[in-house]
């Protein structure tokens, strides 16, 4: 990028002299001179030409001399800096030129080495002083972007939430309808809080977030985060004690120091729960050393030694796979540090992988130089409004058994969802229509559907252990649960995360969030395909003018079971032990399979399979007898009652009419 300097000073020979000595610089588009003879034509420039990086001047000049100049230049030229060349080297020149702004001072007779190397540090300054002067508006910038779009959301949550705490009123806890309000209140907070905190990392980036310290009762404002705490730590088995010997009053910013221990406790209950079947503890301490300490101790998984550097930066994740025990989006422990170093403290880790021997858990420690005030200081009373940040206790979201309120042989539903609300939510608003099991965890879900071989699994992608991708894989793998559809609803929206869903065999993907009656319809398009499979499937057993079933069955675990009992189709012995014993499953999980695929028994298809091969083997020419041992009846006259059930024909009958 080409510098741009004008040369103020009314020595005949400058321009030539300047142009002479600059020439390559000027050939290569480097440097931009111009020229003002005095200065007064050097103000006419400045005011039609603002964009000047350099100026050259000289300080003695008849119509205006070169500090008078100086003395317009911070309006004129902000960005720009000024570099004073004069044959009058004396102190007092100096330092009024530095006094009124100059960069620099070079003296005449100029030494051309020097100017050039005065010119290229102060274009360098102005280049830097441009670039901090850009990012600053850039960052003013996303701050109002910042400011308009949390003030466009905080609108339309608090006519959410206003009518919201209205209803609530007006129910009956035991409502369902309560239940519902309350949900929607607690996550419309929940987001309200998340974008509280992204405006306060942004005016912590511009350096707007300022301290207000007002007295207040230390101890008592931390026991009260605390005892908040208490209901959701119950809920998820973790034991959260809290112990101080910090008594009276201290100056403090109760919404920052909040903050701070809000975070640390709301990630260490997250990071806790369902570590291990173990109850999990959380412990805060605050203590009095040189301002205050507040620790906060947990059980929890532990971090690894190679995460441990970068967990305070700005929406870092130890674990950003679908596999962590609970999702995050990386900005409070940010905001602890950058909070806590706006306050003049620090905040530190110690972390550690549990073995068969040492225990896991995290320890967050965080030092702030608060100022305890003497005893005649009253506490402000409005340290910090609760209700914002926990706006009621948990509700315990109970997994839910089957709804006996169904038909019992309605379609069955798996869901699998680690986040409780969402959970309930699902299961009971699919409980209408459908026989429901839910499980919190891709683990419990793989052994809840080998147990139950639901009609249809509905999982999250993002869960510990087990991760929707990998429960997919297993139920399209395991023979006795590839025939199960699968639906993933997900926040994960991007095309390669559908299509990694899709490539393990999922038969539907849908992201949050979702409609419900968009998931309602799904599921009845799976549900109706599925029955028009098991209506084909009994079809081609019981109509002999439809091709074999192991004709039209090309792939799956339903032809490899139509293969067994064509092998072994003259075989009287064949019974339901020894076709599990060949599928290799027992035959609890033979019957259930065999019927989620044809609502038929284990022993009817046997028969019916039989039957249908018999039908071909008497249109094509075998008596009733021989077609009785062939197809693995012990007696021709149990063959034909048998025959007769389903085709209503006897086999003679039948023979002869296909003869005819």
């Amino acid at each position: 990028m080409s510098t741009k300097i004008l040369v103020v000073d009314d020595e005949e020979d400058i321009v030539s002299l300047i142009q002479q000595l600059f020439r390559h610089k000027i050939q290569e588009g480097a440097y931009q001179f111009r020229f003002a003879s005095g200065g007064r034509q050097a103000l006419e420039m400045l005011q039609t030409e603002a964009d000047f990086d350099v100026l050259l001047v000289d300080i003695n000049m008849p119509d205006m001399d070169g500090l008078t100049l100086l003395g317009y230049l911070p309006n004129l030229l902000p960005n720009g800096r000024a570099v004073m060349v004069s044959a009058y080297g004396d102190m007092n020149n100096v330092r009024a030129a530095m006094n009124r702004g100059a960069f620099d001072f070079v003296f005449k007779p100029i030494n051309m080495g020097d100017l050039e190397l005065t010119i290229q540090k102060t274009a360098l300054h102005v280049s830097q002083l441009r670039q901090s002067v850009h990012l600053q508006q850039i960052a003013e910038l996303k701050t109002r972007l910042f400011d308009n779009i949390t003030h466009e959301f905080r609108t339309p949550l608090t006519l959410i939430l206003s009518p919201v705490e209205r209803l609530m009123s007006e129910q009956d806890e035991s409502q369902r309808t309560y239940r519902d309000l309350l949900s929607i209140e607690r996550n419309a907070r929940h987001l309200l809080r998340l974008i509280n905190q992204l405006l306060d990392l942004a005016k912590l980036e511009t350096g707007h977030l300022e301290v207000y310290a007002k007295p207040g009762n230390l101890r008592e404002f931390f026991e009260q985060l605390v005892q908040a705490f208490i209901p959701l730590a119950d809920q998820q088995g973790i034991l959260l004690t809290y112990h101080t010997d910090v008594m009276g009053t201290w100056l403090f910013d109760a919404e920052k120091v909040g903050q701070i221990m809000y975070n640390l406790i709301a990630n260490a209950i997250k990071f806790t729960a369902r570590a291990n079947h173990q109850e999990g503890y959380i412990v805060v301490q605050l203590e009095a050393d040189a301002g205050i300490r507040l620790t906060v101790s947990d059980s929890g998984v532990g971090i690894p030694a190679s995460n441990l550097p970068y967990i305070f930066d700005r929406f870092y994740q130890v674990d950003p796979s679908t596999k962590r025990l609970q999702s995050g989006t990386g900005i409070g422990l940010s905001l602890v540090k950058e909070l806590a170093e706006l306050m003049g403290g620090n905040v530190s880790v110690q972390s550690t992988i549990g073995t068969a021997t040492t225990p896991s858990g995290s320890l967050f420690s965080v030092t702030l130089p608060m100022e305890c005030l003497s005893a005649d200081e009253e506490p402000v009373d409005d340290t910090l409004a609760l209700w914002d940040w926990f706006p009621a206790s948990p509700i315990k979201q109970e997994d839910s058994p089957l709804d006996d309120t169904v038909a019992a042989d309605a379609p069955l539903v798996v869901v699998v969802e680690d986040n409780d609300e969402l959970r309930s939510f699902l299961s009971h608003e699919l409980a209408h229509q459908y026989r429901v099991m839910t499980a919190a965890t891709g683990d419990l879900g793989w052994q809840l559907i080998q147990a139950e071989l639901p009609d249809i699994v509905i999982s999250d992608v993002m869960m510990p252990g087990l991760d929707g991708y990998e429960l997919t894989h297993y139920i399209k793998t395991t023979p006795a649960t590839d025939h199960i559809a699968v639906i993933l609803l997900t926040a994960k929206a991007a095309s390669d995360s559908r299509l990694a869903g899709l490539r393990q065999g999922a038969d539907d993907y849908l992201t949050k969030p979702f409609q419900f009656e968009e998931l309602s319809l799904r599921l009845r398009n799976l549900i109706t395909r599925q029955q028009r499979l098991r209506t084909l499937y009994q079809q081609q057993l019981v109509k002999h003018e439809l091709p074999q079933p192991l004709e039209t069955v090309q792939t799956g675990w339903l032809k490899t079971l139509y293969t067994a009992l064509e092998t072994h189709l003259d075989d009287s012995s064949l019974n339901v032990e020894r076709l599990a014993g060949i599928m290799m499953m027992s035959s609890k999980t033979l019957l259930r399979k065999v019927h989620s695929l044809t609502q038929l028994s284990t022993n009817e298809l046997i028969r019916q399979y039989r039957l249908r091969k018999a039908a071909d083997l008497l249109r094509a020419g075998h008596s009733v007898s021989e077609t009785a041992y062939m197809v693995g009846f012990e007696t021709p006259s149990y063959f034909g009652q048998c025959f007769k059930e389903v085709y209503q024909v006897t086999p003679k009958e039948f023979a002869s009419s296909v003869t005819v």
